[in-house]
C-alpha cells in the first residue's frame, strides 16, 4: 500500500483519523493519495468501506478514483461522486423513506427561464443569468440579498438590479409551481432538511461516516454547509487542495473556506505535498516564477529529470499563431497520439479560432460535444418508465447487432446499464437515469487534439501543451478588476502552465484582432529575439522518410488499453495515462519494477508482466 510514496505522501496517507488538511501542489500525486488514503483506511481497519464517501468536482474525477480503489481487494466499496451526486442521491432517498413522490429534476432550466423571462427573453443572455442564479444559490442567499452581494463582489448584474430581482424570483417560483427542481436544489434541499430535522442528519452521518474531499479549495458556501451536515459533530474529514490552483471565484468559490475550515471546531492538521512528480524542472520554475512575480509565492519541486526549455514563442498576428499551431501539433502528430498534446486558451473565443484552424488543417480535435443523435437517443430513454423497460431497450440496442459501437443508441445504451448496475436497489426509471446522465455519468469523448479553456484544463495533464494568446487584455482578462480578480489570474496562468509534462509552449501576439496586444505581464521571462533554424542535413532526411509514423508499440498498448477500460467501464486514462503510457514506449522496461518506477505499483503488480509481454511481442515483430 505504501510502496512508492515519498515520505509527504505516505505520512498523508497514514495519518491519523480526525480532520486532515493536505495541501497539495500541482503533479504531487494528489489522487494516488486519495485513493491510498481510502484503501489505507479499509485494510487497517480504522474505516468501514462502505460508510466511506469521497466528494470530487468532476465526473472524470469520480471515474479516475473507482478505476484505481478497484485494484485493491476491499471488502465493499466506498460512495465516489460529485457534489451534486452524492446530494441528488440523498434527495431522492429521502422522498423514496418517506414515501412521497420525487420531484421532477430538470436538465433544460433555460426553457423555465425563458418562461421566466417573458419578452426579455428574446433578448438573449440566458446563460448569464443562469450564471448569476447559480452564484447566489452557491452563496445561499435570496434574490435581493444576492444583488447586495454581488454588488460588493464587484459582479455584473445581469439585466440591471431590479429586473434581475424579479426573474430570478419568478423563476425559483415556476419551479416550486411546476413541481421541478434543478441542480442547484440537490445542495439546498439537503442543507435545509438538515436544519429543520436532527434525525435526518443522524440518519445521514450513520450513511456516511469517512469523508474525503478532493479539490476542496473550489467548495462554495453551499457546498461547505453540505460538507459539515455531512461531517457532524465528530468530523473524520480527508481534504486535499491547492490554494494555489484556486480558480473559480467568478463561480462562486471562496478558498479562505479550505484555508480556515470555519465552523468545524476540532483542529486539523496540515500536510503539505510540494513534490512535482509531472512537470519537468524548467516547467515548474517557470509556473512557480509566475506566481512569485506577482506576488503570489510557493514551494514546488520538480522530482523530474531536466527536460526542455520552455518555448517562449512572440509572433506579429494571430495569423501567425494559428499557423505555428497548426505546424506544432503536425510535428507531435508524426511520432505520438495526438491524445499526448493540448492548445489551452484563456477564453471560449480563442479556443474556437483555434479549433477551426486544426480541423481546416486535417487535424482531429478531441470532443465531448454531442449532436441530435444523442439527444434523441437519451430523450428515448428518459421517457422509459421504469427499471424493467430501461433494461430491455438496452438489451435490445446491445445485443440484437443492429447498432455499431459508434451509434449513438449504442452509447447511450451502455450508459443505461452502467446506471442500473450502479443503482441495483430501489425503483429508477427515464427521469431517474436522465439526471444520473447529467450529474454522474462520465461520457467518453473522442480522440484527438484538445483545445481547452483553461478552467476546463483544470485537473488534466499532457506531454505537450502550448498555452496560446498569453497577452495583454487576456491575461489578466480585461474583465478582472480588483486585487482578488487579478491573483486569481495569475493561479489561472499557474494552473495552465502545469499541466505539461515535457513540452511546453507559450506563445502570444503583438496585434490581435487589430488591436494592440503584447505579451503578458505575468509572463516571468521573455525573449523578443526572432528564433533561427539550421537546415536539417540530407543524411537526417532520408532517414526520416524510413521512420514509420505509427508506432507499433503504441497501437499494441492503446489496443490493450482500451480492452481494459470497456471490461472496466471506464475511461482509457483510467486504466494508463496518456503520460505513462509514452513513457513505457520511450523507456521500453525490462521489469516489473521498471514498470512501477512509471506506472502506479499496483498496476505494475497487476498488469506488469502483460505489459511486459507485449513489449517483447513488438520488440520480436
Amino acid at each position: 500500500m505504501l510502496v512508492g510514496l515519498d515520505a509527504d505522501q505516505r505520512a498523508a496517507v497514514t495519518a491519523p483519523t480526525g480532520i486532515i488538511v493536505v495541501r497539495a501542489g500541482a503533479g504531487s500525486g494528489k489522487t494516488t493519495v486519495l485513493t491510498r488514503r481510502i484503501a489505507w483506511r479499509a485494510l487497517s481497519e480504522t474505516a468501514d468501506i462502505n460508510r466511506t464517501l469521497a466528494i470530487t468536482f468532476t465526473r472524470q474525477a469520480a471515474t479516475e478514483m473507482r478505476a484505481r480503489l478497484s485494484q485493491f481487494e476491499l471488502d465493499g466499496r466506498p460512495t465516489i461522486g460529485t457534489f451534486h451526486a452524492v446530494a441528488r442521491r440523498l434527495m431522492m432517498q429521502h422522498f423514496q423513506d418517506k414515501g412521497k413522490t420525487a420531484p421532477v429534476i430538470i436538465n433544460n432550466r433555460t426553457s423555465v427561464l425563458s418562461l421566466s423571462m417573458g419578452a426579455d427573453a428574446r433578448k438573449g443572455g440566458l446563460h448569464e443569468i443562469l450564471a448569476a442564479i447559480d452564484w447566489a444559490h452557491g452563496h445561499m442567499c435570496s434574490p435581493q440579498q444576492s444583488v447586495e452581494k454581488m454588488t460588493r463582489a464587484g459582479l455584473t448584474i445581469p439585466l440591471g438590479s431590479d429586473r434581475f430581482v424579479d426573474v430570478f424570483e419568478t423563476y425559483e417560483k415556476t419551479k416550486k409551481k411546476r413541481g421541478v427542481v434543478d441542480l442547484n436544489d440537490f445542495l439546498t434541499f439537503v442543507v435545509h432538511e438538515a436544519r429543520r430535522d436532527q434525525r435526518y442528519i443522524e440518519s445521514v452521518n450513520f450513511q456516511f461516516k469517512h469523508l474525503s474531499v478532493d479539490e476542496a479549495q473550489d467548495m462554495n458556501p453551499l457546498q461547505y454547509e453540505f460538507l459539515k451536515v455531512l461531517s457532524g459533530s465528530s468530523p473524520d474529514l480527508f481534504l486535499v487542495g491547492d490554494p494555489n490552483q484556486a480558480i473559480y471565484g467568478f463561480n462562486g468559490a471562496d478558498k479562505t473556506l479550505f484555508d480556515e475550515l470555519p465552523g468545524i471546531g476540532s483542529p486539523a492538521q496540515v500536510i503539505s505535498l510540494p513534490s512535482n512528480y509531472r512537470c519537468t524542472p524548467e516547467i515548474v520554475s517557470f509556473a512557480v516564477d509566475t506566481l512569485s512575480g506577482q506576488g503570489q509565492p510557493t514551494e514546488a519541486y520538480s522530482r523530474r529529470n531536466s527536460g526542455l526549455p520552455v518555448d517562449l514563442r512572440r509572433f506579429p498576428t494571430e495569423v501567425q499563431e494559428l499557423q505555428h499551431i497548426v505546424r506544432v501539433v503536425s510535428d507531435v502528430q508524426r511520432s505520438e497520439s495526438l491524445n499526448s498534446i493540448a492548445v489551452l486558451c484563456r477564453t471560449n473565443v480563442v479556443a474556437e479560432k483555434v479549433r477551426t484552424a486544426l480541423t481546416d488543417a486535417g487535424l482531429a480535435v478531441r470532443s465531448a460535444r454531442r449532436g441530435g443523435e444523442w439527444a434523441r437517443a437519451v430523450a428515448i430513454a428518459t421517457d422509459l418508465t421504469g427499471r424493467e423497460s430501461l433494461s430491455t431497450w438496452a438489451s435490445d440496442v446491445l445485443d440484437l447487432g443492429d447498432y455499431t459501437e459508434q451509434d449513438s443508441d449504442y452509447q447511450v445504451a451502455k450508459l443505461v446499464r452502467q446506471f442500473l448496475d450502479d443503482n441495483r436497489m430501489g425503483s429508477v426509471d427515464g427521469r431517474a437515469f436522465g439526471s444520473w446522465v447529467a450529474t454522474s455519468a462520465d461520457v467518453a469523448e473522442s480522440d484527438g487534439v484538445e483545445v481547452l479553456t483553461f478552467h476546463a484544463a483544470k485537473g488534466r495533464e499532457w506531454p505537450h501543451v502550448i498555452v496560446a494568446a498569453c497577452e495583454k487584455g487576456l491575461l489578466p482578462h480585461r474583465s478582472a478588476r480588483g486585487a482578488l480578480a487579478r491573483a486569481e489570474e495569475v493561479r489561472l496562468a499557474y494552473v495552465a502552465f502545469t499541466r505539461a509534462a515535457h513540452q511546453l509552449i507559450v506563445t502570444w501576439t503583438d496585434q490581435r484582432e487589430s488591436r494592440s496586444s503584447g505579451p503578458s505581464p505575468f509572463l516571468p521571462s521573455l525573449t523578443t529575439a526572432t528564433p533561427t533554424y539550421t537546415a536539417p542535413t540530407q543524411e537526417f532526411r532520408e532517414r526520416r522518410k524510413k521512420v514509420s509514423t505509427k508506432n507499433p508499440l503504441e497501437e499494441a498498448l492503446l489496443s490493450w488499453r482500451g480492452a481494459k477500460a470497456r471490461q472496466m467501464r471506464v475511461d482509457p486514462d483510467a486504466v494508463l495515462s496518456q503520460r505513462q503510457l509514452t513513457a513505457l514506449i520511450r523507456t521500453l522496461p525490462h521489469t516489473v519494477d521498471e514498470i512501477e518506477e512509471i506506472a502506479d505499483p499496483v498496476f505494475a503488480h497487476r498488469y506488469g508482466q502483460e505489459i511486459l509481454a507485449l513489449i517483447r511481442e513488438q520488440g520480436n515483430s
